[in-house]
């Protein structure tokens, strides 16, 4: 499985003056998770994305790999570097973003410099995965390149996964986040959107709304997730609701969705129900939050 996104680092707030560094971000968490969740040797979890150099970046392969992520497909830039952000959360767990990632290399992705095969070997995987978040660092001209890479994959028997994963501050406006959204849609079999993202972005009153339109675009799997509301799976008729595990200390959300994604693609990959691996992810979900941070330890 191929995920298309951008590892950063991540300095999470001690107190405060003091700071943890680590290295995160939205698809890659969710590559550490569904390498976590996934049986050992079952899936192939692959990281596609681009790198500096600098000692930093250096550390950040050896991370990917200590939590089951190959990096065979993560190119290197030469005097590139890393993007990085900040966390703070407040008294209920809650967290604000802090980005500082104009200079990442990850925003070379399906730039000019890509070599022709990479896309080509993207297209080759089973499951290709990305977010909102992916699309936010993309150059118009590398989106289109991405969308004929989608394409592909779907024309070789693959699937595509989204999750509408939204920062505010990599769009000009949710308008232009939403143009870019529904494009890759119209590639997409699975959809795992926020309702809270999907309110923002698109002007979604509700889970329903987020459905319709959805299954407008063609998309034939859809987990809409609602926070401490659990999801709701759907499929082109039919609707579950799954609750979140009730009664869970929340320390820090970061990742909660992340890890929800992570552990529901590893049931799925492993034929287990669209409820099931949504009663998956809820678990998944609720350990997280419960633990200060984007990633629980390797096991």
């Amino acid at each position: 499985m191929a995920l298309i996104g951008e590892c950063m680092i991540e300095l999470r707030h001690l107190a405060a003056d003091r700071l943890a560094l680590g290295y995160a971000g939205d698809v890659f968490n969710t590559a550490a998770y569904l390498a976590r969740s996934a049986a050992p040797g079952a899936v192939d979890v692959r990281f596609v994305t681009v790198t500096g150099d600098d000692p930093y970046s250096v550390a950040m392969r050896d991370h990917w790999r200590s939590h089951g992520v190959d990096d065979a497909l993560a190119r290197v830039l030469p005097g590139g570097r890393a993007g990085l952000y900040l966390i703070r959360t407040d008294d209920r767990g809650e967290r604000t973003f802090h980005h500082y990632r104009r200079e990442s290399a990850a925003r070379g992705l399906f730039g000019p410099a890509q070599p022709t095969e990479l896309d080509d070997a993207i297209a080759g995987h089973d499951v290709v995965y990305l977010s909102g978040i992916t699309l936010s660092i993309l150059s118009e001209t590398a989106r289109e390149r991405l969308l004929a890479t989608l394409a592909e994959t779907r024309r070789r028997g693959g699937l595509v996964v989204y999750d509408t994963n939204y920062r505010a501050s990599g769009w000009d406006s949710p308008a232009h986040a939403a143009r870019a959204a529904d494009a890759v849609l119209r590639h997409t079999d699975i959809a795992l959107p926020t309702l809270d993202d999907d309110r923002i972005v698109h002007g979604d009153g509700g889970v329903r709304d987020t459905l319709e339109r959805l299954r407008g675009s063609g998309v034939r799997e859809i987990v809409v997730k609602i926070g401490a509301d659990g999801c709701v799976v759907a499929d082109a008729e039919t609707e579950t609701e799954v609750p979140a595990v009730p009664d869970v200390r929340v320390v820090d959300t970061t990742s909660a969705g992340d890890a929800f994604n992570g552990a529901y693609l590893a049931a799925r990959l492993a034929g287990a129900a669209p409820t099931a691996a949504a009663e998956a992810g809820c678990a998944l979900a609720a350990e997280v939050i419960g633990h200060p941070g984007a990633l629980l330890p390797p096991r």
